[in-house]
């Protein structure tokens, strides 16, 4: 192709002769060619078909029986009998979908009741429950701000917040990660009649590390400017109640807005935002995603439902998953694969290039260990990680032998390839 145009390629439409070709980022991109080779070492990061649920042991497409360290299900609520009956009784009640957006047809009583315990669970006056993770940043950010005011986004905060920030019509600025520095620097810089909203994940979804909440609350305070944090890896993780940094460290009183995914803690999928009750009304009024999407299937939000009951009930799971990812920390320290430091159930171990995160994971994956691969652009050039996350119903041994293993692998593809990793802190 020539500059772009597609006057050569006999496979278009006439009409599209002649013209550069817009689908041509989609045709030419290096990743989609790279998933689309399973012999390449980055092939790592294409999806991998299980074959039932993900429990601490899961069986995969070709037969075998790993041990699962690359899911969200992190207090094993997934398969727990109790959370697929629930999902099963509301499928015969309600059927397969709810065909229709919440603002139409789509709310059940269901749906009603999981806003309410999600509301008490967080101490808010309401939440919004959205179809997605995704969907639940995307309602939030894009209805809020006027062109006047100012989005201050952590660098590194999940994709999906980024997508969302973007469609709102206020001002984004990104700040430095974790930098307390420029965030105070970029507070101090902003006109003082402008609205300003900070945006942070609760736990980063990469690296397993906390925003320094208490820090970035006092900033707020100082300069007058609201708080969105995503408690995605959170909840069901850090805090006596499973609520996520925020009750970690003590300052949830001080979050204006908190959203989550249900595809975690919650065994479901889904999202929800937590704020105040004038807030969820103008985002029931005008996010797109709440007004124009089908609402979540009944069976979704009955599981996600009986999810945050068992969450409330059965504390001693948040416990216990907070014990299995110090277990795997020391263990991989111990055997030479020290992960990024981090109190999330994401336990990220650095293994530097595209080549040497493709041949761990390669290793770790034929010797019975799942674990997800992440490498350029979803981190910089060569700050490649293999991303680890822990579930609450793994037992010792399981996490031994796993840990042991890719330790093992990651040891094996950096002196392969060449690879040492300086700086363990921060990859995302």
């Amino acid at each position: 192709m020539t500059d772009g145009l597609v006057a050569a390629r006999s496979d278009l439409p006439a009409a599209l002769r002649g013209r550069r070709d817009p689908f041509a980022p989609l045709h030419e991109n290096p990743l989609a060619a790279l998933l689309r080779d399973p012999r390449h070492p980055g092939s790592a990061s294409a999806a991998v078909p299980t074959g039932g649920a993900p429990l601490p042991v899961t069986r995969y497409a070709d037969g075998r029986d790993r041990v699962n360290l690359g899911t969200g299900n992190y207090l094993g609520l997934a398969g727990d009998r109790r959370v697929v009956e629930s999902a099963t009784e509301a499928l015969r009640r309600y059927g397969t979908s709810a065909s229709g957006s919440r603002v139409l047809n789509g709310t059940t009583r269901l749906h009603l009741q999981l806003e309410e315990e999600l509301a008490d669970l967080y101490g808010t006056e309401a939440a919004v429950l959205t179809s997605s993770g995704v969907n639940a940043n995307v309602a939030l950010l894009s209805t809020i701000c006027t062109p006047d005011d100012v989005l201050l986004v952590d660098a590194h905060v999940h994709a999906s917040l980024h997508a969302a920030a973007a469609a709102s019509r206020g001002q984004v600025v990104r700040w430095s990660h974790n930098d307390l520095e420029s965030l105070a620097s970029r507070l101090q810089q902003l006109d003082p009649r402008a609205g300003a909203v900070v945006v942070v994940d609760g736990v980063y979804s990469m690296t397993g590390e906390l925003a320094p909440l208490r820090e970035i609350t006092d900033l707020c305070a100082r300069h007058g400017a609201r708080l969105v944090v995503d408690e995605a890896h959170g909840l069901g993780v850090l805090g006596d109640g499973g609520r996520g940094a925020g009750e970690e460290l003590g300052v949830l009183d001080d979050v204006d807005a908190v959203t989550i995914a249900l595809s975690k803690s919650l065994a479901s999928v889904g999202g929800a935002i937590m704020t105040t009750r004038a807030a969820a009304d103008g985002i029931r009024a005008a996010a797109m995603p709440y007004v124009f999407s089908a609402a979540n299937d009944p069976a979704s939000v009955a599981a996600a439902l009986t999810a945050v009951r068992i969450m409330r009930a059965e504390p001693e799971r948040i416990s216990r998953l907070q014990d299995n990812c110090a277990l795997l920390r020391r263990v991989l320290t111990d055997a030479g694969a020290r992960p990024i430091e981090g109190r999330g159930a994401v336990v990220a171990v650095p293994t530097g290039s595209d080549e040497a995160t493709g041949a761990a994971w390669r290793t770790a994956f034929d010797n019975g260990v799942y674990t997800n691969a992440v490498a350029y652009p979803a981190v910089p050039r060569g700050r490649g990680v293999l991303r680890l996350t822990v579930m609450a119903t793994h037992n010792e041994a399981q996490l031994r032998a796993a840990g042991e293993l890719v330790a093992a692998a990651v040891r094996a593809a950096q002196g392969e390839h060449g690879d040492g990793v300086d700086d363990r802190r921060s990859v995302a």
